[in-house]
């Protein structure tokens, strides 16, 4: 009995000599361990050989790659930087895009402490985005509209190009129907009021070669004018819903949506209003109209009818 106690606190002092460790087992690594492989905190023992867990606390990278992110092709490489303002970073033309990364239904500056790529048929080249309540959300980026060109990052913010074949002097979001108003100039030829040929006498005509002559009986050169129109988009995919032309030699000088109060119901309802001036030159008094205009209007059967 002596003889082992000796040995045992031998082994004891060798134990604090040599950094905590003894040959029947090793120091505890949590509290709750003992020193022969048992785990108070859920530790397994299988064999004489103890396995020990380590609880560490949470840590998020505060970057996630997205390799492959984007509804059309191209797909975007890209960095998600996590945090109480998410940003999607844009590797495009050799330099590095900021975009701003919000989430339908979510404040605009929601906090994510996870991300990773995802990708199935029905959310293609997607991401998966964590928050601080536990919430998985599966999200993808927004399409373009049908009717216009891929979305492009590589600027300050994402751009959605469209072909109006027009030229653009105002655009208004109408939210309660959904759709967007655009004022839009064409260019076109006038018919009814062309320069006057100049006119040469017998004598002169008489003078002048064959191809004098023929360059001399060249048609009048064309006088052009800007036709205006109002049209009426679709707020997802751009297409044309309706357009009201205005009249002849009538332009768009302002387009805002206001509130208007009818006097008979009281209701207020908001209508889009378009102030127009026409523009018949210099020695002319100049004169214009404020047209109120709402979805459900027709369009005029001509470019000369009254607006409704």
């Amino acid at each position: 009995a002596a003889a082992a106690a000796a040995a045992a606190a031998a082994e004891a002092e060798a134990a604090e000599a040599g950094g905590g460790e003894a040959d029947g087992g090793a120091a505890p690594l949590l509290p709750g361990t003992d020193g022969a492989g048992g785990d108070s905190t859920g530790g397994e023992s299988t064999g004489g050989e103890s396995t020990r867990r380590l609880a560490l606390s949470p840590r998020t990278p505060a970057l996630v790659r997205i390799p492959r992110l984007g509804a059309t092709p191209p797909l975007l490489d890209s960095l998600l930087l996590l945090g109480a303002q998410p940003l999607l970073l844009c590797f495009l033309r050799g330099a590095v895009w900021a975009h701003e990364l919000r989430v339908v239904g979510l404040p605009a500056r929601h906090a994510f402490t996870g991300a990773a790529p995802f990708h199935s048929p029905a959310c293609q080249h997607g991401l998966l985005l964590a928050d601080s309540a536990g919430l998985v959300r599966v999200c993808a980026l927004e399409p373009h509209p049908r009717e216009s060109r891929p979305t492009k990052y590589d600027s300050d913010w994402p751009l959605s190009k469209m072909l109006l074949k027009g030229t653009p002097h105002g655009v208004v979001l109408l939210p309660a129907d959904r759709a967007i108003a655009v004022a839009v100039s064409v260019r076109e030829q006038r018919l009814d009021e062309a320069m006057p040929s100049e006119e040469l006498t017998e004598a002169e005509r008489a003078a002048l070669d064959e191809e004098e002559t023929r360059r001399a009986a060249r048609p009048p050169p064309p006088r052009w004018r800007e036709a205006y129109s109002v049209r009426l988009l679709d707020a997802e995919s751009w297409a044309t819903e309706a357009s009201y032309a205005l009249r002849e030699d009538e332009w768009v000088m302002c387009m805002r949506l206001l509130p208007l109060r009818d006097t008979a119901t009281r209701a207020v309802t908001h209508r889009l209003v378009v102030g127009t001036a026409i523009q018949q030159g210099e020695d002319r008094m100049c004169c214009g109209r404020l047209l109120i205009l709402a979805p459900d209007d027709s369009p005029p059967s001509s470019s000369s009818s009254s607006p409704p």
